[in-house]
């Protein structure tokens, strides 16, 4: 490729990593190359993540000659730093000499940049559900690649997280996965110790917001698209503006974003346990053309997700049942369907191929 013709993004970060760049769990730039390793000889994902041209920690040359270090909080307070730690359950009244027993009040954070491409554009530039559609498609497939063939789940699927661009023949568009500050590699043994909430609370899973960390599995990126696909349709394409309208205040979807976290987990599980009251969700999407299209999508996701007809009662649904072979104890559903995360993954993205591949030619005739 002619270099000149190129446009690369850049990502200047300060990230929370631990001192040891080896021992980072959240290396994005270590996840784009094993991902870009691992996915370049499938086709059905080109460009639909970033490939990384450069990147890293960036490292400081000190005046006096000696070796350079790693630009980070710690680097820049020096003896501050450990000033202002104490020790972990205490309010500062001993002392301690181990940093694994402090606690420290500046969280360690590392300046990072890397470049990448494709340069991809935000959601709020799309003006058709159908459009957004085929670029979830592309996302979710990608998403589905990363957790199977290279190990690495995303854990923060959002409307920042997916961009999109025009294909070179202008004809469709693509979809783009980003930021992997939050991704795991779960080939790493005991990854799960490394991952804690997070995320963007609309669009948080319910094990998310529950820190249920040993239950999480791209089954919770997945919940997480189907709370952005609901969002985008309330609050329409600049979603960011939601929270400015004088009708936010009147949409159920607001309990999604508004109180302690348990009410919000209370209103997501009822919400998708129960078809009538995703209705009440949908049925205010705004009026755009072919919205009726973006409606039987999110239906027929969350009935794929949380009511599918191929598992077993055990696994329908969000609000926890008895156990009908012990009624002393509960079942929960959510629960459960970690054990089927590679099936309920395979019929989720069956049915987005489904409904990208049917709106294929009317949304070819709207670019």
């Amino acid at each position: 490729t002619d270099s000149k013709n190129c446009k690369y993004a850049i990502k200047d970060s300060w990230v929370e990593s631990t001192h040891n760049a080896d021992d980072d769990m959240r290396d994005e730039a270590k996840h784009l190359h094993k991902i870009h390793k691992r996915l370049g000889k499938f086709e059905d994902v080109k460009g639909c993540y970033p490939t990384i041209i450069a990147g890293g920690r960036i490292r400081l040359n000190r005046s006096d000659d000696s070796e350079a270090v790693d630009d980070t909080t710690a680097s820049i307070l020096g003896d501050l730093f450990n000033d202002v730690a104490v020790p972990l359950g205490d309010s500062g009244s001993e002392n301690s000499s181990n940093k694994s027993e402090r606690s420290f009040l500046v969280p360690f954070r590392v300046h990072k940049r890397i470049a990448t491409t494709p340069i991809g554009k935000p959601l709020r530039h799309l003006d058709c559900p159908l459009k957004l559609i085929k670029v979830m498609a592309d996302v979710m497939r990608v998403h589905g690649r990363m957790r199977w063939d290279a190990d690495i789940l995303h854990r923060d699927i959002s409307t920042n997280n997916v961009l999109f661009y025009e294909t070179d023949d202008g004809q469709d568009v693509c979809g783009l996965l980003i930021d992997f500050d939050h991704a795991i590699d779960c080939s790493v043994a005991n990854y799960r110790s490394h991952m804690d909430r997070s995320g963007t609370l609309p669009f948080m899973s319910i094990n998310n917001l529950e820190t249920n960390v040993e239950l999480i599995t791209g089954l919770d990126d997945w919940e997480s698209a189907l709370y952005m696909l609901c969002w985008i349709g309330t609050y329409g394409f600049n979603a960011d503006l939601a929270s400015s309208k004088e009708v936010y205040g009147k949409l159920k979807i607001r309990k999604w974003c508004e109180g302690l976290l348990d009410d919000i987990v209370d209103s997501k599980r009822k919400d998708m346990s129960f078809s009538p009251l995703f209705y009440q969700l949908t049925k205010v999407f705004l009026p755009y053309a072919h919205v009726e299209t973006l409606q039987d999508l999110t239906d027929d996701l969350r009935t794929a997700l949380f009511e599918n007809p191929n598992l077993e009662p055990e696994f329908h649904g969000a609000l926890s049942k008895p156990d009908e072979l012990d009624r002393t104890n509960e079942i929960d559903p959510v629960a459960n369907r970690k054990h089927k995360e590679r099936e309920l993954m395979a019929s989720l993205q069956e049915v987005l191929e489904r409904y990208a591949k049917e709106t294929k030619t009317l949304r070819i005739s709207k670019i």
